[in-house]
């Protein structure tokens, strides 16, 4: 290879499973690695910003592998399993705690344990990100991507590690391999980090794209020694997506950070039209089946609904004829090589800005009197999809929430349409899974569109839903209105279906029926999921607060509930925590 060499070859651990101090001496702790695509004698040209060195990382023959530095599933997946572990709560991405002691029956027993202050602010609130709960830890990453550890019982700070880097979210973290990983970044600094779990240091940084109109806004997966994330085409704290900017996703070593595969989620070099086009991408971690085959949802093409180019306009997105694939898709990709093991795309040539961007939920469903492997994905067009996991075959397809216009292929020139959903609709936030039947959080807000532009009435005018789905043949079971903007996920423990919204209110329903159980007022926006384990319910209240209680005065907090020790009975505060 080169002079680099050397550092290529260094890949110890130490005794304890932690990294160790060679990697960090090493200069592993501050390299920016920047992958430009570009190929040279089979590999991806590889610049460390650091020394302005570069080298060609070979790619022959055959798929890259990681050094392996574990089992395929990270041991903490498995310790803690009756935790929450993973940013869905598993690999499945079911966001279920079947072990809690939390049910129907004691859900308003309920009460607040310790609240810990969230001091990150910026316009889109605090915390984003669902907590991480292992063993006697819990980790969470704020609005600013600052990361901490808390003691489970106390909430009390045993680490912190300060970035304040802006994001919009959804961002949050992973574990495995006795390191914590997460993303940060906007523009010129895309960057992903690996740091010790039990002290906080950083073990390495990866600035993983070169394109300074990329972002990265989302929780990584852990498995198999590698680190899944993905680059967004919004290099901006606004979230705009800039002509040829794309999401591309990037499986990393675990051990350091090297890229040993990508894969570009916008074809046909930003179908056609790089200086104009831009999409796709990830906002949510994949989920990972039983094989390690990868299952991710994506963002939206753009420019939508069109734009007025070097003096040329585009409407109706005429700038990217076609599907645009893989944008607004549901895509199963084989971990080994990055090769698509099929994808469908809900939504496509959308105008509209309907992202299919949640993690898929993975579960074993009867259809048909069969028993069937399903990915169940969804998005912000307002369409829940359940595909064959090992064939691609549509299983079935349901819209929830409202619709109007929202099929609409081309707006008339002088026209103005509503549609629902709008922008900020549909299912945005992730969904879960238990006992058969699947739980989505829904928004209504409409927005207005001509064939180039587009405007949202303020958040304050949405509504939202919880609704449950018949995993087997996708009907609606119950659907329960909610009367502001829901952004908080859907949580299940056992007989019990969590969410939230913005005007902080929880909401606590029985899976079976939607019947309220139990509801708690915050003192802030409720737009983060929600994590569970044992007695413990996690309530991240970060947002601004919308719709609020008059005379409260907001305040960003982590709320962790528990219910009483030995079962005794407890009536919950019903005013906001202060």
């Amino acid at each position: 290879m080169n002079d680099n060499q050397d550092t290529l070859e260094d890949r110890g651990a130490s005794e304890e499973g932690h990294p160790s101090e060679d990697v960090t001496r090493h200069g592993l702790s501050r390299r920016s690695l920047l992958v430009g695509g570009a190929i040279v004698a089979g590999g991806v040209v590889v610049a460390n910003s650091l020394s302005g060195e570069s080298y060609a990382q070979d790619l022959n023959p055959g798929p890259a592998t990681p050094v392996p530095i574990g089992p395929a599933i990270p041991p903490e997946l498995t310790q803690y399993a009756d935790d929450w572990p993973a940013p869905m709560g598993n690999l499945a991405a079911t966001r279920a705690a079947s072990k809690s002691t939390i049910t129907s029956a004691n859900v308003n027993q309920l009460q607040v344990a310790w609240a810990w202050d969230i001091k990150a602010t910026n316009p889109w609130g605090g915390m984003f990100a669902t907590p991480l709960i292992v063993g006697d830890t819990i980790y969470v990453q704020d609005g600013m991507n600052n990361v901490f550890a808390l003691d489970r019982a106390t909430g009390a700070v045993k680490w912190e590690k300060d970035y304040n880097v802006g994001t919009a979210g959804p961002n949050g973290l992973a574990i495995g391999y006795g390191m914590i990983y997460g993303t940060l970044g906007y523009r010129d600094d895309a960057q992903a980090f690996a740091l010790d779990a039990a002290t906080g240091t950083e073990v390495w940084t990866t600035q993983f794209t070169g394109n300074p109109l990329e972002g990265a806004n989302m929780a990584p997966t852990v498995y198999d020694n590698t680190v899944y994330v993905s680059s967004t085409p919004a290099g901006s704290e606004a979230q705009q997506y800039t002509g040829g900017s794309r999401g591309i996703l990037f499986a990393l070593e675990a051990k350091n950070g090297y890229v040993f595969w990508q894969f570009d989620t916008a074809t046909d070099n930003l179908w056609g039209m790089p200086r104009i086009n831009a999409g796709a991408g990830l906002w949510y971690p994949p989920s990972v089946d039983a094989e390690g085959n990868l299952y991710f949802g994506t963002c939206n093409p753009a420019p939508y609904p069109g734009v007025v180019a070097f003096g040329t306009p585009y409407p109706n997105a005429s700038s990217r004829p076609g599907d645009n694939d893989y944008a607004n898709s549901m895509v199963s990709l084989n971990s080994q090589t990055g090769a698509v093991r099929w994808h469908v795309n809900s939504h496509p040539h959308d105008i509209f800005d309907h992202d299919f961007m949640i993690t898929p939920v993975l579960a074993n469903v009867e259809i048909g009197g069969q028993p069937v492997n399903v990915a169940m994905g969804s998005g912000k067009n307002g369409e829940v999809i359940a595909v064959d996991s090992d064939s691609g075959a549509v299983m079935w397809r349901t819209m929830v929430g409202k619709h109007q216009n929202d099929l609409t292929q081309a707006i008339p020139d002088g026209a103005t349409l509503t549609i629902l959903p709008g922008g900020f609709g549909g299912v945005e936030t992730p969904m879960a899974f238990a006992d058969g039947t699947l739980f989505a959080a829904v928004d209504n807000l409409a927005f207005q569109f001509t064939s180039l532009n587009n405007s949202g009435g303020p958040i304050s005018q949405a509504t939202g839903e919880l609704v449950a789905l018949n995993a087997g043949d996708g009907t609606i079971k119950w659907k329960v209105d909610l009367p502001q903007f829901a952004v908080s996920a859907a949580t299940v423990a056992n007989d019990v279906v969590f969410t939230g919204t913005v005007n902080g209110m929880v909401y606590a329903l029985e899976t079976s029926t939607g019947r309220e159980l139990w509801t708690y007022q915050t003192g802030a926006g409720l737009n983060a999921p929600f994590a569970i384990a044992g007695d413990l319910l996690l309530v991240p209240s970060a947002g601004p607060l919308i719709g609020g209680p008059q005379g409260v005065t907001p305040k960003s907090q982590l709320i962790a509930f528990r219910l009483p020790a030995g079962g005794a009975s407890a009536t919950p505060a019903a005013t906001p925590v202060g």
